[in-house]
Order: C-alpha cells, then sequence, then structure tokens
C-alpha cells in the first residue's frame, strides 16, 4: 500500500499554507485521493508534482503560465457541489484568503518600494556631506600651505596642534 499524505503534512514540506496546497489541486486539477470526508490526500507523485509547481512559482512565473505533464493532470470532471451552507461559506472563506493573501503581497511590495527610496534618499544626504567635508579640508589645506615658511617655524606649536586638530577630525 502506498503512502499517502495530509494537506498539512504536505504544506509543512513544502513551505507553504495549507490553502496554498488545496488551491494548486484545484486549478491544476491534479488527480489526488480524497477520503471520506473530502480531505486530500497526496501521494509521492502527488508531491512531486507539487514540487515542482512551486519551484516553477518561485522561478517567476505565473499560475496561468505553469507547464505540468498531462499524464498529471485529471479530466475535468463536472463538480456536483453538495447542498449545504457550509460548502457555500467554506468557499467564500477561500475567496476572502486569496484575496486577503494578495493584499498582503502588494503591501509588502509597497513597504519594500518605500524603504529603497528611503535609502537612497539618505545615501544622497550623505554623499552630499561627505562632498562638504572633502571641500572643507581642501580649504584647510590650501590655507596651510599658504601660511608662510617662517611663520610655520615660528610656530611649530601651532602647527603641531592644527595637525593634531584635523586628526582628531577623523578618528571620531
Amino acid at each position: 500500500m502506498e503512502m499517502v499524505f495530509k494537506t498539512k503534512t504536505v504544506s509543512e514540506e513544502l513551505g507553504v499554507n495549507p490553502t496554498t496546497i488545496q488551491r494548486w489541486v484545484k486549478h491544476f486539477n491534479l488527480a489526488c485521493q480524497k477520503n471520506d470526508h473530502g480531505h486530500y490526500l497526496f501521494s509521492e507523485q502527488d508531491i512531486e508534482d507539487l514540487r515542482e509547481i512551486k519551484k516553477q512559482l518561485d522561478a517567476g512565473l505565473l499560475m496561468g503560465d505553469i507547464q505540468i505533464a498531462a499524464a498529471k493532470i485529471k479530466t475535468p470532471e463536472p463538480i456536483a457541489k453538495p447542498a449545504g451552507a457550509f460548502d457555500e461559506r467554506f468557499d467564500q472563506l477561500m475567496a476572502q484568503i486569496e484575496k486577503l493573501e494578495k493584499k498582503l503581497e502588494e503591501k509588502a511590495d509597497d513597504v519594500l518600494s518605500y524603504q529603497v527610496l528611503q535609502h537612497a534618499t539618505e545615501m544622497d544626504d550623505m554623499m552630499k556631506r561627505l562632498v562638504k567635508i572633502e571641500e572643507k579640508i581642501e580649504d584647510i589645506e590650501v590655507k596651510l600651505l599658504k601660511m608662510p615658511d617662517g611663520a610655520q617655524e615660528d610656530a611649530s606649536g601651532f602647527k603641531k596642534q592644527r595637525r593634531n586638530w584635523l586628526v582628531g577630525l577623523f578618528t571620531l
């Protein structure tokens, strides 16, 4: 007898949400077994199919662009939904979860874009400050070079003190 796995086990193995597994099975019409309660049971081959789907999604493909072998897809059968408020409510909840997942992804993208723009602005500010510091250093160097030699020799203590100040500026 072949081992079968529940949706939760498969989702943990693949690192995705159980509802994502259910959505993939429905979207790609994968031929999976179901137990008496209507829960999916996955064989090793089913798990490999799901791994292939995840791999293609991780590579950036959209669900509509994913290709899986035709032998792995069951022929679409008319789905007879049992009459019941529970099934309707479940479908509504699944639709809401999908919408929320999409909004969450969009929000994460927006936050990331904002952070990148903030970092770029901070980098520009830092570059402007660095240019100003370089200009000030050049001005100081020019002033030191323009000092008469006699003044440098007579004020050797001053010269040493200025150099220490300049070194101290960069050792902070």
